[in-house]
């Protein structure tokens, strides 16, 4: 879940424990179902690219036993405290986690590379998740999770209108790359046109109660927070009172949290 540094891991840092707030609920359920998607096995290598708190890191650890590997890799320094202070609770010593580029990652030669939420965060996605399969061993498994088209709908609406009373609503590339792949065919055949064999598709939903401050904490705990650098504090203590204000209106309580997770064989 990053991008280049200076920016993306800079947001996602800042908001690190308001992030991680929403780890048992959203991060860690995500985690799992795209863990469980590549099927690490036993002795297997995995790179978690753009890993944040080691949501799907940490189950992989677990799969591929003290045998196996995996490098968790990502540039929020705050996300990879958190994600070694988890796995050394859960007596994990099979993990290791980086603070680097993912797309210019140096090592190879992996049985899965995985990526959570993180490939629309990449400059150019086609390019930067080539990158990344070439990391595989020939017929390695790629496994990229998105969010689905009209997940986070309500919450998502109050946070844009309330963004939008203190300034313009930028043109944002992440958006545009998800929309290129937040259907189960579009990513399946994203998946195909990349070079992979055999794409699966699974849709997944984790739906959560909302709460006016744990609504907040999403909104400055994740990319959105980007959306309120450079607004003086009392400009973000008005877009919080108006998201709160819009949320409620809406009756919006529950967070339709809705992903596909996608896997592929790739050889390379």
């Amino acid at each position: 879940m990053t991008g280049r540094q200076g920016t993306i891991g800079d947001v996602f840092s800042a908001g690190a424990q308001e992030f991680h707030q929403w780890s048992p609920a959203l991060w860690d359920p995500v985690g799992e179902a795209t863990a469980a998607a590549a099927g690490p096995a036993p002795g297997e290598s995995v790179l978690d690219a753009c890993c944040g708190a080691g949501a799907s890191a940490l189950p992989a650890a677990r799969a591929v036993g003290p045998r196996g590997r995996v490098d968790a890799v990502d540039l929020a320094g705050a996300l990879l405290e958190i994600g070694e202070r988890r796995a050394a609770d859960q007596g994990l010593a099979n993990i290791r986690f980086h603070r680097h580029e993912v797309t210019s990652w140096p090592r190879s030669g992996y049985d899965v590379v995985q990526c959570a939420l993180g490939v629309f965060f990449f400059p150019d996605m086609d390019r930067d998740t080539t990158a990344l399969t070439r990391l595989l061993r020939p017929g390695g498994r790629l496994v990229v999770t998105v969010w689905e088209r009209g997940a986070l709908g309500g919450w998502w609406a109050a946070f844009r209108a309330a963004v939008e009373t203190e300034r313009t609503w930028p043109d944002a590339p992440q958006a545009r790359q998800l929309a290129r792949v937040d259907t189960a065919d579009s990513l399946a055949a994203w998946l195909a046109h990349l070079g992979g064999t055999g794409p699966r598709v699974a849709r997944h939903r984790f739906d959560t109660p909302l709460t006016p401050g744990t609504a907040w904490d999403l909104a400055v705990g994740s990319g959105t927070r980007g959306l309120l650098t450079g607004l003086s504090p009392a400009a973000v203590e008005r877009v919080r009172a108006e998201f709160t204000a819009r949320l409620a209106a809406a009756d919006v309580t529950d967070l339709d949290a809705r992903v596909l997770t996608g896997m592929a064989r790739f050889s390379v």
